[in-house]
């Protein structure tokens, strides 16, 4: 099979894209003003189609939790004329199907074509040849058997197309076995056990959600006859010259959940993991996890979410799958209702209380998060959540997500639906609702018309819908802005068409109380030359839509994987040719893999429509030339040593939550273990190591064996301090009896005040590995500890140590003592801190410290990193140090680390930080910030941290958050519309914040700083894919640094940052570059440690929670 180009690297795919996303943003403002998508209104198209919907006292939103969720567009060509019709789907009143007569003209043929008003609540909308007869049938999914509501599903088959162009539809769900009445959202055809026909998949939701909040292993195994989702077989045989066609309800068989807890309002099918068989994802609201339904080929799925991914949106709405950075594998992406504006920021309910959020995760539910999800496919059965870096994370209450080609420039873009009529997360709506008035008149059916003119009086604020341009580069440009007149709406099905036919995608709209829309694309009309190929299919009898096919384009580096597939977005579907855009592009070749597996190379004509048909006897195709593709361009590969070392160590971090002190801290402090040190500590030429644990756990000490592998080695006096929490180690000989002793850096932010717990740590060496405790080895100190380094200060042999302070326990914000501490040559030190560098007393929150010789005078320098400061290097002069910035950008620094990056025989540096994949967008114009002081006059600090949004700064923490720490401001500001419209001091008092001590950081990339030889550093930032997720260690692997990251321990509304499954940089002519490890590194990596095994060079990896990890050069 040689019609492939082969792929170099995913330097190409990444670094590469990030130089055109810069061009195109700086092009941003002109193509905004070319206008790419005009409205075209109910004037100009003729379609007239409301959805229609007036509230009363019979049937509302307290009726009915989902009353608002609105209904679905079909889009195909149901007269086979060449033009994209319409079908709208209705929920109180009639549904319609409008016919394209060309130039973006529709005309009402509802009644002509037979589809007769009922007064079923409609939801989803599928366009389907369910009969293979060349003419699209219609799938309308109905909630039925609930309250009033007594629909059922309705299947509209296409009888005959008349002489006119009017197609007419006679309704036979019961005939073909998916008259299916329940509350039901949307359906799916696929082939879902490749024998060549179209099974399907009912998604249908709960309607009650406290009630069922429980514990979920209590709905294993359940199957719920009006909620649960289905999954119907196609049995489809002959009767003499008939073909029969029923659908058969195989879900219990299948590994589809059918609980009553599935709140599904998304779904989307593609070949997620590219081996060929179609896979799902859903997309379920509240606390039930979003399913990712791996295909195992055997007629069965299986639910891989919490394997594959590391979280997801909480209340998931619609959902698509598409590749959207052109490496054949498909990415997800979750709609959820975080508020982009600041007003509604702040009157809007936000994520979950950190203890209900750990309750969630003990009653066996997924790691959720209430924002839009962009789900980052690494190729390897992993997810990176990317959507804060993306820029798509906060888009409001949004139903649908479309990804489509805006521009035909081959990179797919993002359309979003979003609004809703009543906010049911605002907080002054929630405290009225939940007064025990309106609640007894719920109970017992009591609402009066009063009831419902007062509940009219809260929020119905129309949003536009939005638009968001690819870069390249995972990033997108949100050019809303620049739609003109996009009309505020409450938007929820939405599909995108070529209704005109000029080679561009337009879009539909349905909207709730106002008309239908269409989104005119401008593309090609306001160019010469048209750039784009449609690829119209025949498939095999029993799949004449050919759906299931891929059309797959390579052209250098890039693969462009298209995936026909007629459901996207929010219950809707399209069914039509498969649009490629194609400006810049130039395939080197095409194939088409048809469902069967079957492929053909196909030669791109331009600029029209192509129709292929599917012939036997073609090759099948061999996916794992689309999985090597992008892979990794270095030599180095990794190997897992960890079970031939026989290292069994887990380590366990306690259950403390530090935000019940602290509710406004950004992250905690007390899970920053544990540590690794490295020491041949037995004299016999092989190198031990000490894994240190948490507070009621005990540590680790290992021995290594001749044969290369460890065991632990009991020491009674570590397990009796099992009270303290280890936050570094070292091996050094304190007592100059030539055996390495054990020193502990200790705290954790659990004990303060002169507790003795946060004391340092001294256990001294038998020189045959046995520890015993030295007491009273350390003077007071209060504070936690991050980092413990060896030196010599005063030049007399003996080891002195740096202990750096982390934070004040109880103190947030405030800066530690640190420690210059003198070896008093009997097993004791004491502080001269003050004697050898006044400024190492208090030099900030030191998150890392390190020694080396910087400037090669002889003498180690001292390299510390900051939580809300920058990196210092204290470089040894004469009886002190000299304070030298290495940058004066103020960041959440976690670690900073001198390595000779370049190669040029000086000491550079590797930086980890927070990141750039978080809510919190940090620069020296919109800084982050935390003011800290008495705001309430209690006697004790809050941390009030604050960001900007829309330009405005305003608090990071949500009212009711702000209000535990400081209950005066539920008094000040008794509704949440006052709060939202508060400023900074307005909230916090003039004086107050005049006086609060200010901490901030601008800069939260991932960097390394490369030294000129002379002590001047530049900055460089480390690539897009060290942007993902916190790095806490490095280590240098030959000519490459293996980064070890991620940090679960945020307050909730920062969430987790789980985005890291092992990255390799590389230095290349002055730029680094970076490639995932070809193992997954999954966890959170706090330490990495070399260690000679044997003859072999190794790296430990300490992972919080998690066991040890060893790897080694392959």
């Amino acid at each position: 099979m040689q019609p492939f180009r082969s792929v170099n690297s995913y330097t190409h795919r990444y670094i590469l894209p990030i130089i055109i996303s810069i061009v195109f943003i700086a092009c941003k403002k002109n193509e905004n003003a070319k206008a790419l998508f005009t409205i075209r209104d109910e004037s100009e198209t003729g379609i007239h189609f409301v959805n229609k919907l007036d509230a009363d006292t019979s049937f509302n939103l307290f009726s009915y939790m989902y009353y608002y969720n609105g209904a679905g567009v079909g889009a195909g060509d149901f007269n086979n004329d060449g033009l994209i019709d319409l079908f709208f789907a209705a929920n109180r009143s009639s549904n319609a199907v409008y016919l394209n007569k060309g130039n973006l003209q529709f005309e009402d043929i509802t009644s002509k074509a037979g589809i007769v008003p009922d007064s079923g609540w409609n939801t989803g909308v599928s366009v389907v040849d369910i009969n293979n007869d060349g003419m699209l049938d219609i799938y309308v999914c109905q909630v039925g058997n609930y309250k009033i509501l007594k629909g059922r599903n309705h299947l509209y088959i296409c009888k005959s197309i008349d002489e006119n162009g009017l197609p007419h539809y006679k309704e036979e769900a019961s005939a073909y076995g998916l008259d299916f009445s329940g509350y039901s959202t949307h359906a799916a055809f696929l082939d879902y056990d490749n024998d060549g026909d179209l099974d399907m998949f009912l998604l249908n939701h709960s309607v009650n959600h406290d009630g069922n909040y429980a514990p979920r292993a209590n709905f294993g195994g359940q199957y719920d006859s009006l909620v649960g989702q289905r999954l119907y077989r196609n049995d489809q045989k002959k009767i003499g010259d008939r073909l029969s066609i029923r659908y058969t309800d195989v879900t219990r068989n299948t590994g589809i959940r059918g609980t009553k807890i599935g709140y599904g309002l998304g779904v989307a099918v593609a070949d997620i993991n590219m081996d060929g068989w179609p896979d799902l994802y859903i997309g379920n609201d509240f606390h039930e996890n979003d399913y990712l339904y791996i295909n195992q080929k055997n007629g069965t799925f299986k639910d891989e979410s919490t394997q594959q991914l590391m979280h997801t949106s909480q209340f998931s709405m619609g959902v698509d799958v598409a590749d959207i950075n052109n490496d054949a594998f498909p990415e997800i992406i979750s709609m959820d209702m975080l508020p982009y504006d600041p007003y509604m920021l702040r009157r809007s309910l936000s994520e979950d209380d950190y203890n209900i959020f750990q309750q969630k995760l003990l009653y066996g539910y997924h790691y959720q998060y209430a924002r839009n999800n962009l789900q980052l496919n690494q190729r390897n059965g992993k997810f990176s959540e990317l959507g804060q870096y993306a820029g798509v994370f906060a888009t409001d209450w949004s139903w649908a997500a479309l990804w489509m080609d805006f521009n035909n420039d081959g990179n797919k873009d993002l359309f979003v639906t979003n609004g809703i009529p009543k906010r049911m997360n605002d907080i002054d709506y929630i405290n009225f609702v939940s007064g025990d008035e309106l609640q007894q008149k719920l109970r017992t059916n009591g609402l009066e018309k009063k009831d419902l003119a007062l509940i009219e009086k809260f929020p119905s604020i129309k949003l536009p819908n939005q638009f968001f341009v690819n870069g390249g580069s995972l990033k997108f440009n949100n050019i809303t802005d620049g739609i003109p007149k996009n009309p505020l709406t409450f938007s929820n099905g939405a599909a995108y068409a070529d209704l005109d036919n000029d080679g561009d995608l337009d879009i539909v709209v349905n909207n709730i109380n106002d008309p239908a829309l269409i989104y005119e694309n401008n593309s090609n009309t306001k160019k010469s030359i048209t750039d784009f190929v449609n690829i119209s299919l025949k498939g095999f009898p029993q799949n004449q839509q050919a759906i299931g096919t891929k059309l797959i384009l390579f052209e250098n580096e890039n693969i462009y994987n298209y995936e026909h597939q007629p459901v996207h977005g929010f219950q809707s579907s399209m069914s039509g040719p498969m649009h490629v855009g194609l400006s810049g592009i130039h395939p080197d070749s095409a194939i088409l893999i048809w469902p069967n597996g079957k492929y053909q190379s196909i030669l791109i004509q331009r600029n029209q429509t192509m129709k292929i048909d599917y012939r036997p006897a073609l090759p099948s195709f061999d996916y794992s030339i689309l999985r090597m593709h992008g892979a990794s361009a270095s030599t180095m590969l990794l190997e897992d040593l960890t079970k031939q070392t026989g290292i069994d160590y887990t380590h366990i971090e306690n259950p403390f939550n530090e935000f019940d002190r602290e509710p406004l801290i950004p992250h905690m402090i007390s899970a920053e273990g544990p540590t690794l040190a490295v020491a041949d500590i037995n004299h016999d030429g092989l190198e031990d190591f000490f894994v240190g644990s948490s507070k009621s756990n005990h540590p680790g000490l290992f021995i290594q064996l001749k044969n290369g592998k460890f065991i632990q080695k009991k020491n009674p006096s570590l397990v009796l301090d099992s009270m303290w929490e280890h936050t570094d180690a070292i091996w050094a000989d304190v007592n100059n009896d030539s055996n390495l002793d054990l020193v502990i850096a200790t705290g954790g932010n659990e004990y303060y005040g002169d507790d003795e717990h946060l004391k340092p740590l001294l256990y001294l060496n038998d020189g045959k590995g046995n520890l015993t405790k030295q007491l009273d080895a350390f003077p007071s100190i209060n504070v936690t500890q991050s980092s413990i380094v060896k030196l010599d200060l005063n030049k007399d042999g003996f080891v002195d140590l740096f202990i750096a302070g982390r934070a004040i326990p109880w103190e947030y914000g405030k800066t530690p003592r640190s420690y210059l501490l003198l070896n008093n040559k009997n097993e004791t030190f004491s502080d001269a801190t003050a004697q050898y560098s006044k400024d190492l007393m208090s030099p900030g929150m030191v998150t890392s410290a390190s020694s080396s010789d910087f400037n090669k005078d002889g003498q180690e320098d001292l390299l510390l990193s900051y939580d809300w400061g920058g990196i210092d290097l204290y470089l040894r002069r004469g009886n002190g140090f000299e304070r030298k910035p290495i940058t004066n950008q103020h960041g959440w620094w976690q670690f900073a680390k001198s390595l000779d990056i370049d190669q040029d025989g000086d000491l550079d540096i590797v930086a980890g930080n927070f990141g750039l994949n978080s809510r919190l967008k940090s620069s020296e114009k919109e800084s982050v910030s935390m003011y800290i002081n008495d705001f309430d006059g209690n006697g004790r600090i809050e941390q009030v941290m604050t960001y900007y949004v829309g330009g405005k700064e305003i608090p990071f923490a949500s009212k009711i958050l702000l209000e535990k720490s400081m209950p005066s401001l539920k008094k000040k500001f008794l509704y949440a519309d006052d709060f939202a419209k508060a400023s900074i001091p307005s909230l916090l008092g003039n004086e107050k914040l005049k006086n609060s001590l200010k901490l901030t950081a601008t800069h939260f990339e991932n960097a390394i700083f490369i030294n000129d030889g002379k002590l001047n550093f530049s900055v460089q930032s480390m690539p897009m894919l060290a942007q993902f997720s916190t790095y806490k260690a490095a280590s240098s692997v030959g000519n490459h640094i293996l980064l070890g990251g991620n940090y679960y321990y945020n307050n909730v509304e920062i969430g987790r940052q789980d985005a890291d499954f092992g990255l390799l940089l590389t230095m290349n002519k002055g730029k680094i570059l970076t490639a995932p490890s070809n193992l997954v590194i999954e966890g959170q990596v706090r330490k990495i440690a070399t260690i000679k095994i044997g003859k072999r060079d190794a790296f430990i990896l300490a992972k919080n929670n998690a066991p040890l990890q060893v790897l080694s050069k392959k």
